[in-house]
């Protein structure tokens, strides 16, 4: 696959920030996350490798429906993109099809919103043959909503399921029936692959293994975790998404158990998730379901850890994961503790029960994660016996 982004690219990015809780209902977009925000869309916009010339944040009191900005908003938008000479603007919200379109017209620029910039980097991360199928299907999902052509600023070739295609690519305009015939298509595809898998987890837990997924919110380094957990070498880099497939491994370790014991790296969570997103990975999350328990792996060094935490909960529910399984079922992994100076708010987590502080280099640290997923493993075996699991 080909360098899905052009280095080129003088890039913009635009953070809407609701200044009234009234006319929107996510608090993610509200004025006491902005720093929360302007993190995480900057750490978003890099895995797209393009140059970004500036952030611009604006308070919103109402919405435009035509839009999204007010007419000065767009004035003050209208001189940063002639004053830098941005080919690209970004705008950190859900942009409805009339929206986006507006917008191009009135700046002459390509303009792109947070799912876009979201299903982009997935769409580059996808290497298993059903992560390209739930990309590619998320993708037709979002395009049947607009019809919109591809990103034709992008001027490039390449290969692979990614939707962001070239003009040379695929046809800049798919009409719905084209998509629908294609999204069925898929669905069938995807539903052989779930089949396959399905079988693969029903052997495994026939075999008396135990599975155990690694969840949380993206680039906690739950990969180099589990690289070190399992002496893998999984993609582990500090940038947003580099899991995407889930990678299962058995987990090394020097206790007598006669149950195999088996890690599974899961894509990270993030933020306002985009609905086609969730729909189309909702196999792959299921995964999560099977599991005999979880650990929650936070980062304890990000101010925001609390926030994420919430949205890790968040998005375990409504895959439809029980409260009664999250307040039975797992270990809360608080991470990068080498990283953390000031953590005194973060460590009133870690009260938890069954949390463990950990970095993922330390030695030390990584045979006391193990033992304390043994230990973990011992006590759901005791209960699932009871119940009569194995």
């Amino acid at each position: 696959m080909n360098n899905l982004s052009n280095l080129n690219d003088r890039v913009l990015i635009v953070i809407p920030v609701i200044n009234s809780y009234k006319i929107f209902k996510d608090p993610f977009y509200y004025k006491d996350n902005i720093d929360n925000r302007k993190s995480e869309i900057i750490s978003l916009v890099d895995a797209l490798s393009v140059k970004v010339l500036d952030v611009f944040t604006i308070k919103i009191n109402n919405f435009s429906s035509a839009n999204l900005f007010n007419k000065n908003v767009l004035d003050n938008i209208s001189s940063l993109i002639k004053q830098f000479k941005i080919s690209l603007l970004i705008i950190d919200f859900q942009l409805n099809p009339i929206q986006q379109r507006n917008l191009e017209v009135l700046f002459k620029v390509k303009v792109i919103d947070r799912t876009q910039v979201i299903l982009e980097i997935f769409s580059s991360r996808a290497i298993s043959r059903e992560g390209k199928i739930q990309v590619e299907l998320a993708s037709l999902n979002f395009q049947k909503t607009r019809l919109v052509r591809s990103w034709t600023h992008l001027e490039r070739q390449r290969g692979g399921a990614g939707f962001l295609g070239g003009p040379g690519e695929r046809q800049l305009e798919l009409d719905r029936r084209i998509i629908n015939k294609n999204i069925k298509n898929l669905k069938k595809d995807l539903q052989k692959v779930v089949k396959t898998r399905a079988i693969q987890n029903s052997k495994r837990k026939n075999s008396s293994s135990i599975i155990v997924s690694l969840v949380g919110y993206t680039n906690t380094g739950k990969s180099s975790l589990f690289n070190n957990l399992t002496n893998s070498s999984v993609i582990s880099k500090n940038m947003l998404f580099a899991t995407l497939d889930p990678t299962l491994r058995l987990m090394k370790h020097e206790m007598s158990y006669k149950k195999k014991i088996i890690l599974s790296d899961t894509v990270g969570f993030i933020s306002s998730l985009p609905t086609e997103l969730i729909e189309s990975f909702k196999s792959t999350l299921e995964f999560i379901k099977d599991s005999d328990f979880l650990l929650i792996v936070s980062d304890i060094s990000d101010k925001n850890m609390k926030v994420k935490y919430k949205i890790i909960l968040k998005t375990l529910e409504s895959i439809g994961i029980k409260q009664s399984f999250l307040n039975e079922k797992v270990v809360n992994v608080f991470n990068k503790i080498d990283l953390a100076k000031n953590v005194k708010e973060n460590l009133q987590l870690t009260k938890f029960k069954n949390s463990i502080c950990t970095s993922s280099f330390n030695t030390d640290d990584i045979k006391k994660l193990k033992k304390k997923i043994y230990q973990f493993s011992l006590t759901l075996n005791y209960s699932l016996v009871n119940n009569d699991k194995y």
